[in-house]
């Protein structure tokens, strides 16, 4: 069976990753979070704080990713109608001072894709770089590996397995290894890429999803993890008190995932071995897998619990919905209420959402515009409802919309519609695979479907109107969809929408 196609490349020296480079979607640390200085508010809606902003070929929903004066970001292939399916990516590299595009490659995928999914799709794999090179990943069953000038190394195919894939899991750069997520099939017929040519396959353990390293050098696969991995989950690489580098992963979650046993795996980062597995009935895997030297920390159904890391023995657990305090927009201000009771959601609390912030563990709740908080150390949970989005108008005044955003046009920068299912044009909360926050210095970057941006102090000793530091946007309400977390390098935000790439940082003129 053929696992990798490699191409040879000449030696390039060693340049590396800067600490002040984003080299993957989670960051320079593995955690979304980095010490620094970004803007605290922003509008692309007026104009605020926008250093450069250039159109994109179409849609997709990978992180920019920074590399020197260099960024990297996907996008599907330009169409010339409305088109609500495709399977082409693109590899696009740009100036990060000018926002230049300096050169495009086509990385195809083995299947295809709705566009501009709310789950998913073939684009949702941000870049990874280590300093001389990229790694584009069409989740549609391509890798493919450019030097810094475009010049293609190595490349990888398989063929993926049913109809949901890999929106969740971002590649992750560790010790000159990228490590991704897909089943190990490469001789499957065309038909096992849809739901219904699936299912009629059956959930034999060779069509599992693992967590795979691959060398960046050669393109040589260097392990299978020994514990599988859910499509749904996001599984994240963190430090172990003995100084050992782990990941996190999950598996369960909707549409009854080939994976089991649904739960978490604690796995060794340099070889993919199993260091834990811990059975979790009724897992959501639809969310960050996070962690810290002591304990993984999650939410299932109306709870958050908290495992040991050392063994996955059950820590802690705290109701979500109970003896809860809630900041909420009544009559025009915010009032607080202590020892509150939330009704019961229908869905998992939240979707990816989820993000570690000092002993605070931050989500966007399913339901009610609730941006929620549990301090680890006590257990305490707080609220703050948000408004859904911001409406700029003809003077632009803001007006904040509280209880249901404008539909969306979902259209791209050329004008043409790029999608197919009507949910996209949703308010990206609740049942949607949401973007996960970031976090620089002291503030906690937020993003929504919308293009809405929460801006939140999320050391602030109370989460309520004094921890909203802003309700930021990337584009004009109805006009604006994104599902990619923001990057940060040297004082500079970066986002990418439907429509365009965007350099955001503080405006002097």
């Amino acid at each position: 069976m053929k696992r990798c196609a490699v191409v040879l490349f000449s030696w390039l020296p060693a340049i590396g990753v800067s600490s002040a480079d984003w080299p993957q979607a989670a960051g320079p640390n593995h955690d979304y979070r980095v010490a620094g200085e970004a803007p605290k508010s922003f509008s692309v809606s007026r104009n605020q704080n926008i250093l450069w902003r250039v159109p994109l070929p179409n849609t997709g929903q990978g992180a920019v990713i920074v590399s020197g004066q260099r960024l990297f970001v996907t996008s599907h292939e330009a169409i010339k109608q409305d088109a609500q399916t495709g399977s082409l990516m693109l590899g696009l590299c740009f100036d990060a001072r000018s926002g230049k595009e300096l050169w495009r490659r086509e990385i195809p995928g083995t299947r295809t894709t709705d566009l501009s999914s709310l789950f998913n799709d073939n684009t949702a794999a941000s870049p990874v770089v280590d300093g001389q090179r990229v790694v584009f990943v069409n989740v549609g069953g391509t890798i493919k590996c450019f030097d810094y000038r475009g010049k293609k190394l190595w490349t990888h195919t398989w063929t993926p397995f049913g109809r949901h894939h890999a929106r969740a899991h971002q590649p992750i750069l560790y010790q000159g290894k990228v490590i991704l997520m897909h089943a190990p099939c490469y001789d499957l017929p065309q038909s096992a890429t849809t739901k219904a040519g699936s299912r009629s396959l059956g959930r034999a353990q060779k069509y599992w999803t693992y967590l795979q390293a691959y060398d960046l050098l050669s393109g040589k696969c260097i392990w299978q993890a020994e514990s599988a991995t859910s499509i749904h989950s996001t599984s994240v690489l963190g430090k172990l008190s003995d100084g050992s580098h782990a990941l996190l992963t999950g598996r369960g979650g909707g549409h009854q995932p080939l994976e089991e046993p649904y739960g978490l795996s604690l796995l060794n980062a340099n070889n993919g071995k199993r260091i834990w597995d811990a059975a979790i009935l009724k897992y959501p895997a639809a969310q960050n897998a996070t962690w810290d030297s002591k304990a993984a920390h999650f939410f299932l159904g109306q709870e958050h619990h908290s495992l040991d890391i050392r063994t996955g023995k059950t820590m802690q657990v705290t109701s979500l919905l109970k003896e809860v305090t809630i900041t909420r927009w009544e009559n025009g201000r915010y009032v607080t209420r202590e020892k509150q009771t939330l009704p019961k959601a229908r869905k998992p609390i939240t979707y990816f959402t989820n993000l570690i912030a000092g002993d605070y563990h931050y989500f966007r709740s399913f339901s009610g515009f609730l941006i929620g908080r549990v301090q680890l150390s006590t257990g305490k949970v707080e609220y703050l409802q948000v408004p859904v989005q911001m409406s700029t108008g003809l003077d632009s005044t803001k007006k904040m919309l509280w209880t249901k955003a404008i539909a969306n046009d979902m259209k791209n920068a050329a004008g043409y519609r790029a999608t197919q299912d009507k949910r996209n044009e949703g308010n990206g909360w609740g049942h949607v695979s949401a973007a996960s926050p970031i976090i620089v210095g002291n503030r906690m970057y937020i993003p929504t479907m919308l293009g809405t941006v929460y801006v939140i102090n999320w050391s602030s000793k109370a989460l309520d109107q004094s921890a909203l530091v802003s309700v930021s946007d990337l584009g004009p309400a109805g006009t604006t969809w994104t599902l990619s977390s923001l990057s940060y390098s040297h004082g500079r935000l970066y986002a990418r929408t439907l429509k365009e790439l965007i350099c955001l940082g503080e405006n002097t003129q």
